[in-house]
């Protein structure tokens, strides 16, 4: 008990807690760039579990240390966690994974391992805001993903050939199933001649007698 309260376990104790709240500014900087970069309105849960999990990793890499006996014990005690909540966007998990390496990197026993994170995290930021200008700059606004559902005759899958052929100048069928109201569901990629007139395709195909159902998406 003594022992706690000698100058060298001051000292290691200090370096834990700098080592936490550097994980948890790398936290929060990761979860801004995931705001800033997120197509829609992010969830505070999982943008509060980044942050947690950054601060977390760094704790377990600060146990685990240099003893291999200490790090089979914690994979161990981890592996009854079992997750049920599905991800559902890949880039997701992405960040998931830059939680995870910025706090085993702070948490890491090398004195550089700190400098290593900072760095680490701002440069994969910037390059995420990079491909995110990027995308946006040279994003194509004329293409879509496009359902709709038409009759069970083979003839009614000609009916918006016309509209096809008056507003499209690309498409290409990517499933075609039945479902069990007994419609067929038809899911198209296509692109527009003009993305301004994008209303007027959609609702030329609303309006048909014989198309059901229409759904045109972003791509």
């Amino acid at each position: 008990m003594l022992d706690f309260f000698t100058l060298p376990s001051f000292i290691t104790l200090g370096e834990n807690a700098v080592r936490i709240l550097l994980s948890f500014t790398l936290g929060v900087f990761i979860v801004i760039i995931y705001q800033w970069t997120h197509a829609k309105a992010p969830q505070k849960s999982f943008t509060d579990t980044l942050i947690i999990l950054c601060m977390l990793i760094s704790v377990v890499m600060v146990v685990i240390g240099d003893s291999i006996a200490r790090a089979f014990s914690l994979v161990g005690a981890l592996s009854i966690i079992r997750f049920r909540t599905a991800i559902q966007d890949p880039r997701d998990i992405g960040f998931v994974f830059f939680a995870l390496a910025a706090g085993m990197a702070v948490g890491a026993k090398e004195s550089t391992s700190p400098a290593i994170a900072v760095v680490a995290t701002f440069l994969i930021g910037i390059i995420i805001l990079c491909m995110y200008y990027w995308h946006q700059y040279f994003a194509k606004n004329n293409e879509f993903i496009l359902e709709i559902c038409l009759p069970p005759d083979q003839q009614s899958e000609t009916v918006y050939r016309p509209i096809f052929d008056k507003h499209l100048i690309y498409e290409r069928l990517i499933d075609r199933r039945i479902k069990k109201s007994k419609v067929v569901e038809l899911n198209f990629r296509v692109k527009l001649a003009n993305s301004d007139e994008w209303l007027a395709f959609y609702n030329e195909l609303s309006e048909h007698g014989n198309i059901t159902e229409v759904k045109l998406d972003k791509e």
